[in-house]
């Protein structure tokens, strides 16, 4: 009876203990703080963060600032103690047109209006002439679903033509059914072109396909691109871009084909390569540059001694877009929810949990990463040259924008059911009374398209936090109609910026539970492990068996 009552006692202790912590860390987190973070970021003096430029140096300071005001330990480069130096390289490719012939025939799309590239190559001039094109279907090769889209057919040299996302299924074995792998992004897409030797690759954009409108091409694609500058890369293709849907029926249809029916030709697996018959010409006036921008990483140290190096990563993105393409008389995509709401919730995050009298047992490591908007540049250059042991952190946290439309019963995290962190969130969900809802939008894709994946490429459980779908007070489609207007409207787009008419109650409450579920992970000394069969699994089993720790 003793023995019960102390456990009971215990208990209700460590409940109250936590209680304390979150009532303390919640403390910090109000909506004035949120409001002040985001205005700062998004402001027009900030010129849309865009990577390597000045505004992108002052970002940083403030961002570095804020952590050392908030006691935290540095964890950067050793010369600029909270900064990481991200080495990238910018490519600025001027207007050009893009020709196709056919005999005598020819016919040519306009860069912006009719499509949008870049190049990978770091010379003046990138000229193709006559190049052939081939349809590649979706441009896959998956061994492990036996589908194989160049059936040994060699496109080397070849400017590959191919379709967005992956082939249609309802089967969630095969491609994840209606939601999207990574075999359909457009990182994907343009990876194994190189890798199978291609010169280029011309990905048909539709709304459907893509997720979002040909404007998002535009906005990001059609000024300067950047890439990580690391030794050993792969091979790199002399065109990568996006072709709008009527731009491309007009050079299929003077190929002699029809554009709807190659279309259902990849939907097989029978699916063999198809030479369109015309050839591609361009040249393209490039300027490149050796440049660099910086992850911002700060700790706050554990209180246990042994747990204390293990680490919770908490990662934000502190870049957007900058100066680029005028939209109605404005050039500068301010990112307002994009990401710098992201920042602020991290950022107020990090100042609740800095108050705590009883620090958590864990670290917790706090990464405002770069050029995120580039191809996730600042959080893979992280995940390969990490200022931590990779082996020691325990899970990532991403949050890539925020509740600003009011609050939800429910929540949504990105990959909560791929890892044992789906016990923990569960558990903060019962305790709140929340629902947690799958990812409303999984054709999207929207896991491969945040930095939490460059750390669930390394082995690490990594859940990516989203805006509920269940708006207490207003109607069933309410999530879906503030959604679509915003990624319709302002995603990638100047109008991106700070309303007075945004609402944080939801962004509070959401607050709460990133706050329950950290200290719940930080307070445990179980390592949390991908699902069996996970196409990640296998990094995290490797990177912990280097040291034994399971």
């Amino acid at each position: 009876m003793r023995h019960f009552t102390f456990s009971f006692l215990l208990i209700f202790f460590l409940i109250g203990c936590q209680r304390n912590q979150v009532d303390q860390t919640m403390g910090e987190v109000t909506a004035d703080r949120l409001k002040t973070h985001i205005s700062v970021l998004s402001d027009d003096s900030l010129e849309g963060r865009g990577p390597s430029t000045a505004a992108d140096r002052k970002t940083t300071a403030y961002l570095a600032d804020k952590f050392k005001r908030l006691g935290l330990e540095p964890a950067g480069d050793p010369a600029t103690p909270y900064l990481q130096r991200v080495p990238i390289i910018g490519s600025r490719v001027a207007p050009f047109p893009l020709e196709f012939r056919k005999g005598n025939k020819s016919f040519r799309l306009k860069f912006v209006d009719d499509f949008v590239a870049f190049t990978q190559l770091q010379t003046p001039t990138v000229a193709l002439r006559n190049v052939e094109v081939v349809f590649v279907g979706y441009g896959i090769e998956a061994p492990e679903l036996d589908w194989d889209d160049y059936k040994g057919v060699s496109v080397a040299g070849k400017v590959l033509f191919m379709l967005n996302d992956d082939p249609p299924s309802d089967d969630p074995k095969f491609f994840g059914g209606k939601a999207r792998t990574y075999y359909g992004r457009w990182t994907y897409k343009f990876e194994i072109a190189a890798r199978k030797g291609a010169v280029g690759a011309l990905i048909l954009h539709t709304t459907e396909s893509a997720g979002y409108p040909f404007q998002v091409w535009q906005s990001s694609w059609s000024n300067e691109q950047f890439r990580l500058d690391v030794p050993g890369e792969a091979r790199k293709l002399s065109i990568a871009g996006g072709t709008t849907e009527k731009s491309t029926q007009d050079f299929v249809r003077m190929a002699g084909l029809d554009l709807s029916k190659l279309q259902e030709s990849a939907r097989t697996r029978a699916f063999k390569p198809v030479p369109l018959g015309i050839k591609v010409s361009a040249r393209m006036n490039v300027t490149t540059r050796k440049l660099e921008t910086h992850n911002v990483l700060g700790i706050l140290r554990g209180s246990d001694k042994e747990l204390n190096r293990q680490y919770i990563v908490f990662s934000a993105h502190h870049d957007h877009l900058g100066i680029s393409r005028a939209v109605k008389g404005d050039s500068i995509y301010n990112g307002a929810l994009d990401n710098a709401s992201g920042v602020s919730m991290m950022l107020s995050m990090a100042k609740g949990f800095a108050s705590l009298s009883q620090k958590p047992k864990r670290s917790l490591l706090f990464a405002a990463v770069a050029a995120e908007e580039q191809g996730l540049l600042g959080s893979e250059y992280y995940a390969t040259h990490p200022t931590v042991p990779l082996k020691e952190v325990a899970a990532n946290i991403n949050i890539d924008g925020m509740n600003i439309w009011g609050k939800t019963s429910d929540i949504t995290f990105l990959g909560w059911d791929r890892s044992s962190l789906k016990e923990d969130v569960d558990t903060v969900a019962k305790e709140m009374n929340m629902m947690i809802s799958p990812d409303a939008y999984p054709e999207k894709g929207y896991f491969y398209r945040s930095d939490h994946f460059n750390f669930a490429k390394v082995g690490i459980p990594s859940l990516s936090y989203e805006t509920g779908n269940t708006f207490v007070g207003k109607p069933v489609d309410y999530a879906k109609e503030v959604k679509q207007k915003y990624e319709e409207q302002n995603y990638h787009q100047p109008s991106d910026e700070f309303s007075g008419e945004w609402v944080f109650d939801g962004a509070m409450n959401d607050c709460e539970f990133i706050i329950r579920l950290t200290l719940r992970l930080a307070n445990t000394s179980q390592m949390p492990m991908w699902n069996k069969g996970d196409e990640f699994e296998s990094a995290r089993v490797k990177a912990l068996a280097v040291t034994g720790s399971q």
